[in-house]
């Protein structure tokens, strides 16, 4: 399966499950919007490591998926691949601004520990499944399309808006597309959404109220 996004598919329906997902994303309410502490850990830390590899090569090859050594021992490439970006400078780019707005309203969303959960384990996930697909590279998009997607399903089971609902099916719909074009960002897509429907379920604390109400929608 292709791990690299890079397909024109692959774009055109990142980007339209990106602004989807937002659609989504900026809509649900938060307790109070305290600064993301984590969401910026978590794009300094990326980001430092992605930029630094395009001067330093070395720099990639030490943090990117290689599955000749994960299965010799290197396990720690299933996390680190997230720091390490396949997509050139550009994608980098993108792809670390992708980072900074999905994790700071992820944590606004769920709080800080369980964005964490749902933003790397869709990415460790889908860089073990890399191993059985032999896909070596690395970046930050499994990570953030889950946790994109996870929110669009609390959304959903919270509250049931019409909006929510309809930017939740295209996504899922986007998703299933990308897995029957063999394309793995959409198995982490499913799989945020997945994780978000559970977190959600269990979540004690239920979601009132919405930002900006769309007619006609629930509350």
């Amino acid at each position: 399966m292709d791990t690299s996004g890079e397909s024109a598919l692959s774009i055109v329906l990142d980007l339209l499950v990106l602004v989807a997902g937002l659609q989504v994303a900026v809509r649900l309410p938060v307790q109070r919007r305290r600064f993301p502490v984590v969401a910026l850990v978590l794009t300094v830390v990326i980001g430092v490591t992605s930029l630094l590899q395009f001067p330093f090569p070395p720099i990639g090859e030490a943090l990117g998926r290689q599955p000749s050594l994960e299965l010799h021992g290197q396990w720690w490439r299933v996390v680190t691949a997230l720091m390490a970006q396949d997509g050139g400078p550009a994608g980098a780019i993108f792809n670390l601004l992708v980072v900074a707005v999905v994790t700071t309203f992820g944590e606004w969303v769920w709080g800080r520990w369980r964005m964490l959960v749902l933003f790397l384990g869709p990415s460790v996930v889908l860089n073990l499944l890399a191993l059985a697909w032999n896909a070596s590279g690395g970046g930050s998009s499994f990570a953030s399309d889950g946790l994109l997607l996870s929110m669009c399903a609390l959304g959903v089971v919270a509250t049931r808006r019409r909006l929510f609902v309809s930017c939740t099916a295209f996504a899922l719909a986007a998703a299933v597309v990308l897995v029957v074009a063999n394309d793995a960002h959409g198995v982490a897509m499913l799989l945020g959404a997945a994780l978000g429907a559970v977190f959600a379920l269990l979540r004690r604390r239920p979601v009132v109220g919405t930002v900006g109400a769309d007619k006609g929608g629930h509350p």
